[in-house]
C-alpha cells in the first residue's frame, strides 16, 4: 500500500511537470516595440535638457510565442534630464491586447546608450484581465529618431501571470 501511493504521487509530480504552466508561469516579455514619438524639450544649457515624451506603440514584435506584450499597442509617456553622457527620468505605459485587456508599467531611465538611445528598466505593475495579478519587468533600449518621430524600443526581461 505504501508502494502504490509512492508510485502514486511520483505520476502526479511527473504529470504536473509535464503539462504546461498557466497561473504563474514566468514568460519572456523579449521584443521589439515600434511606433511614434513626440517630443518637447527644453535647453537649460549646453549638453543639459529636459525632455518631455509621449510615444505610441503601434506594434511589438517578438519571436516568443506566448509573449503577454505580442501584438499589445498603446502609449508611454514621461520625462527624462539628460546631462550628457547622463540621463535619468521615468514615467509609465499603458498597453492594451486584442481582448481589451489593460496593461500598466512604470519605466525608469539609468542612462544613454552610445547612439544616444535611452536605456533602463521596467518593471509591470497590473492592469485588467489577464494582465490583473501580473510581476516582473526587464531592461529596455529605446532609440528615437526625431527626423521622422519614430522609434525603436528593445525590450528584454519576463513577467508572471499570476
Amino acid at each position: 500500500m505504501t508502494r502504490l501511493t509512492l508510485k502514486a504521487t511520483v505520476l502526479v509530480a511527473m504529470t504536473a511537470m509535464a503539462t504546461p504552466a498557466m497561473a504563474g508561469e514566468t514568460i519572456s516579455s523579449a521584443g521589439v516595440g515600434k511606433g511614434t514619438n513626440q517630443t518637447s524639450i527644453e535647453v537649460i544649457s549646453e549638453g543639459h535638457m529636459l525632455m518631455h515624451t509621449v510615444s505610441t506603440y503601434e506594434s511589438f514584435e517578438s519571436s516568443v510565442a506566448n509573449n503577454p506584450y505580442g501584438g499589445t499597442t498603446g502609449k508611454c509617456w514621461g520625462a527624462v534630464e539628460i546631462r550628457v553622457p547622463n540621463a535619468s527620468g521615468g514615467g509609465n505605459c499603458l498597453f492594451v491586447n486584442a481582448a481589451g485587456d489593460k496593461n500598466f508599467n512604470a519605466w525608469t531611465v539609468t542612462g544613454l546608450g552610445k547612439d544616444g538611445a535611452l536605456q533602463g528598466r521596467w518593471t509591470a505593475i497590473g492592469g485588467t484581465g489577464k494582465y490583473k495579478n501580473i510581476t516582473g519587468g526587464g531592461t529596455f533600449n529605446s532609440l528615437a529618431d526625431r527626423k521622422t518621430g519614430t522609434f525603436v524600443n528593445t525590450v528584454a526581461g519576463a513577467v508572471t501571470l499570476n
